[in-house]
């Protein structure tokens, strides 16, 4: 049995997402509903609501399944923060965000 570990590239993960958005209406469409339903502030980044929390795995687990589990099998999912930076470029529609979704320390 072969033991190689497995590589973990998250700008690959990013653009399987984006591919996977931008060729399915319906992925679009269920990915900004779950982040409309994601309520939590930058303040209180360190306590994640229940809820929210509950969202976010939610909405990890519909990417795993659009972007195969087999072409990513180290999928992490998103964090918070990067959902939050989602959720304020896909529901609030601040295009002039100018950070990167996949990068923790760019929490506005």
């Amino acid at each position: 049995m072969n033991s190689t570990p497995v590589s973990y590239d998250p700008h690959a993960q990013l653009r399987a997402l984006y591919a996977s958005l931008l060729t399915h209406q319906e992925h679009f469409d269920e990915f900004k509903q779950l982040l409309a339903l994601y309520e939590v502030t930058p303040e209180v980044m360190d306590q994640e609501p229940p809820g929210a929390l509950q969202v976010r795995r939610q909405l990890n687990e519909r990417i795993r399944e659009w972007v195969g589990a087999g072409a990513h099998p180290r999928f992490e999912g998103l964090s918070a923060a990067q959902v939050l930076q989602w959720r304020a470029i896909v529901v609030e529609e601040r295009l002039n965000v100018s950070l990167s979704p996949w990068k923790e320390s760019n929490l506005y």
